[in-house]
């Protein structure tokens, strides 16, 4: 990544399935590790990614990356129903722990003049709970809005 300044890190918002707060160290240019926590569904969530940047296109703009990376979660939902195949149970309400595997595919635009940046990816996972036993979510749409220091 090229800046007019070096940003090593950043913190901010992302949006998707759950509200989330993120902290993101960059290691070198193109690599960073990132922590968020937010709520999802019906309940808490605790993440950790570790991502690439690579430059997108012929031009290599200095402002527009390509994203990818992995990492997992853990967390705990509060919920009365699962679903298993599509069909959806219902039981008294309980307490849920889980745990997940993420991926994330997606691009970051930096803004040139000020430190912001935002982003949009595809962040797909897999999940294992008590109370759902495994969920796999290929889609998972997310938008990032983050201040750069």
């Amino acid at each position: 990544m090229t800046f007019s300044q070096y940003y090593t890190r950043d913190a901010g918002i992302r949006v998707g399935e759950g509200v989330f707060i993120s902290y993101r160290q960059f290691y070198s240019e193109e690599m960073a590790l990132e922590g968020l926590v937010g709520f999802s569904r019906d309940g808490l969530r605790i993440m950790g990614m570790r991502e690439y940047f690579r430059p997108f296109g012929k031009v290599r703009s200095e402002y527009l990356h390509f994203m990818y990376g992995y990492g997992i979660h853990v967390g705990i939902d509060y919920t009365n129903r699962y679903k298993v195949f599509g069909r959806t149970y219902y039981h008294d309400w309980m307490w849920s722990p889980k745990f997940g595997v993420d991926g994330t595919i997606g691009f970051d635009f930096e803004a040139s003049e000020v430190p912001l940046m935002i982003s949009a990816a595809m962040q797909p996972y897999f999940e294992f709970s008590t109370n759902q036993y495994f969920a796999l979510k290929p889609f998972n749409f997310v938008v990032s809005f983050k201040y750069r220091f």
